[in-house]
C-alpha cells in the first residue's frame, strides 16, 4: 500500500510561499512547541514541516483528535447497515444491562448513538472512564433532555468504540484497516491505537499517529468522504458530521470552543472552517470551500496556548488562501520556505554547567515512593491517566536502576532492560527505547550535573508533547528523587512523584 500525495509550492495552489513561511515562523509562538505541521489544497501537499527531533515517521499523541477516528468508523458501520444514528444506547448494551445488573437511571434509555456524537448526552456529570466504563455511563443520570444540551463527554466517545467491537467483532484500528486505513495510505504501523487496561477494548483517547496520517483523513472529509474515486466514508455522513448539530456558546472554553460541535469535531470561528481537535493543540482543520487541509501535532500550554496556534494559522495562513487561480512563480520564495521547513529543530536544552560527577555511578535500589520516566498525560488534579494505556506485561514498577556518568553522556539503565542515554552537551538527539508503550519509544534526552551537587536528567518523550525530569540529589544513605512530569497548564504544570533509593 503505497498512495504518496503530490507534491506542489504554494503558488501552485494559489498561495503566496511568503505567507506560508510566515505562518510557520508564528506558529513557533511562546505558548508552544511545535512538533509537526502538514497543509495541503486541491489534494496536493504544498508544506510539510517537523521541528527535529521529530520526524514524519513519528507516530505522536492525537489525545481527543482521536474521537473523529472514532466517528468516522461509526460513519462506516452505518453505511455497511450495522448501526442506526436513532438507535438507542440501552438497547445495544441491552445483554450487557443484564448481566451486570446496571440500574439505568430516568432518561437514559432515550440516549441515541446521534446524541453521543454529538456530545449531547444529558449526563449529570462526566462518566468515570475508568474500569468498567460501560457500567460507569450507562449508570450515569441526566441533568438535560438528551439532545438538547452540550456537554464534553469522552466516556461517551469510548462507548462508541464499544459499539463497533460490540456489532464487528473487532477493535476500532482493525475494524478502520481495510475500510479506511489502505483505502486512503494510512500505514497501520504508523498508526497505534492503544487498549484500555484489562477491557481489550480500542481506547479514547489513545490514539497515536504520524502527522500525515492526520492529514489524509482531513482530505478524505474535504472529498466528501472519497478517495481515489471510491466512496470510503459514506458521503450523507461526512455531509452531516461537518454541520453544527450542538450549541457550545456555554462551553467553558477558548473562542474556537464556542462556536458549536459536530459529529466529534468542532466548528472554527472563521466561517464554514471546521477541526478535528485534541488537547494541548492536536489539529486536522478543513476548510471545505477553499479545499484546504491542516495537520498539525504541538505541545501548546493551557488554557490559552491552543487559541493562539488557531488565531496563528487564521491570520498568517487561511487569511490569505486565494482562489482556485495559480499565482506567478516565485522560485525565491520557494527555496526560503523549503529552508524554513527544513531547518526547523527544537531549542537545545541547556548544556551542562558543570563537569560530569561520576560519584553518581552506580547500582541502586528504590527503598520508597515512585520511580517512574515514562511519557504521561495529567490534566490538573488527576495522576497519570496513560497509567490506563500501558502494557500490563511492560508495567512492573521499577525497583532497581543503574546510572553510569561518563564524560560522554549518563545512563539510566532500568531493571526492566531499557535504557536511556542523556548527554550533556544539551543536544536533543533522537533515540528509542523498550517502553510499557510498545512501539511508543521514541525520545530525546540530556543531562545536568548542577552546581548544588544534583543530577539532573531531562526526557523529552517524542511520540506526543510529553516531557520528565528527575532530579537526583545525593543524602547520607543514598539518593532523593523527584520526578516532574509535565501536564501543559498554567495553573498546574506538574505531576510531581518523590522516591528515594539506596547503593
Amino acid at each position: 500500500m503505497d498512495f504518496p500525495i503530490p507534491r506542489c509550492t504554494p503558488e501552485e495552489v494559489g498561495i503566496p510561499s511568503a505567507h506560508v513561511e510566515a505562518c510557520i515562523r508564528a506558529l513557533s509562538h511562546p505558548l508552544t512547541t511545535m512538533n509537526g505541521f502538514m497543509a495541503a489544497r486541491h489534494g496536493k501537499i504544498f508544506s510539510a514541516c517537523w521541528w527535529a527531533p521529530y520526524r514524519p515517521e513519528m507516530p505522536h499523541s492525537n489525545h481527543s483528535f482521536g474521537k473523529t477516528y472514532t466517528a468516522t468508523a461509526i460513519g462506516i458501520a452505518i453505511g455497511e447497515g450495522l448501526v442506526r444514528l436513532d438507535e438507542k444506547m440501552v438497547d445495544i448494551f441491552a445483554r450487557e444491562i443484564e448481566e451486570r445488573n446496571i440500574r439505568v437511571p430516568d432518561g437514559v434509555e432515550r440516549i441515541t448513538v446521534e446524541h453521543v456524537l454529538t456530545m449531547t448526552n444529558g449526563m449529570a456529570y462526566h462518566p468515570d472512564m475508568r474500569g468498567d466504563f460501560i457500567a460507569n455511563y450507562l449508570s450515569t443520570p441526566l441533568a438535560h433532555e438528551p439532545g438538547t444540551h452540550f456537554a464534553y463527554n469522552s466516556t461517551g466517545s469510548c462507548m462508541l468504540g464499544a459499539i463497533i467491537l460490540k456489532r464487528t467483532g473487532v477493535n476500532l484500528k482493525d475494524y478502520l484497516t481495510p475500510r479506511l486505513f489502505q483505502k486512503i495510505g494510512i500505514e497501520p504501523e504508523q498508526f497505534v491505537w492503544r487498549q484500555f487496561r484489562g477491557t481489550g477494548i480500542d481506547a479514547e483517547p489513545g490514539t497515536f499517529a504520524t502527522t500525515q496520517c492526520n492529514l489524509r483523513l482531513a482530505m478524505c472529509y474535504l472529498q466528501g468522504g472519497r478517495w481515489n474515486g471510491e466512496q470510503v466514508i459514506p458521503e450523507e455522513y461526512v455531509r452531516s458530521a461537518l454541520k453544527v448539530h450542538a450549541s457550545t456558546a456555554h462551553a467553558p472554553e477558548q473562542k474556537d470552543g464556542l462556536c458549536g460541535y459536530g459529529y466529534q469535531l468542532w466548528a472554527c470561528s472563521v466561517p464554514g472552517v471546521f477541526r478535528f481537535d485534541g488537547g494541548q493543540g492536536q489539529y486536522g482543520i478543513l476548510w471545505p470551500e477553499k479545499d484546504l487541509a491542516i495537520a498539525l501535532h504541538e505541545g501548546a500550554l493551557g488554557p490559552l496556548g491552543p487559541q493562539k496556534t488557531l488565531d496563528v494559522l487564521y491570520e498568517t495562513l487561511l487569511a490569505h488562501v486565494g482562489g482556485d487561480t495559480a499565482l506567478p512563480p516565485d522560485g525565491a520564495a520557494v527555496q526560503s520556505l523549503r529552508k524554513t521547513e527544513s531547518e526547523a529543530a527544537l531549542p537545545r536544552d541547556p548544556a551542562s554547567p558543570c563537569p560530569p560527577d561520576k560519584t553518581f555511578s552506580g547500582d541502586y535500589a528504590v527503598t520508597c515512593g515512585i520511580f517512574d520516566p515514562w511519557m504521561s498525560a495529567s490534566p490538573p488534579g488527576s495522576g497519570d491517566l496513560f497509567t490506563l494505556f500501558r502494557t500490563p506485561e511492560k508495567d512492573a514498577p521499577i525497583q532497581k536502576f543503574q546510572l553510569d556518568v561518563t564524560d560522554e553522556a549518563c545512563r539510566l539503565i532500568l531493571d526492566t532492560g531499557a535504557v536511556l542515554r542523556a548527554s550533556w552537551n544539551g543536544a536533543l538527539t533522537p533515540g528509542f527505547v523498550d517502553s510499557p508503550f510498545d512501539r511508543l519509544g521514541d525520545y530525546a534526552a540530556s543531562a545536568q550535573c548542577g552546581e548544588d551537587g544534583s543530577l539532573l536528567l531531562h526526557f523529552h518523550w517524542l511520540n506526543g508533547w510529553f516531557e520528565t525530569t528527575m532530579r537526583f540529589v545525593k543524602g547520607e544513605n543514598g539518593l532523593h528523587i523527584t520526578t516532574r512530569k509535565l501536564r501543559l497548564n498554567a495553573d498546574d504544570n506538574f505531576l510531581v512523584y518523590e522516591a528515594d533509593a539506596v547503593r
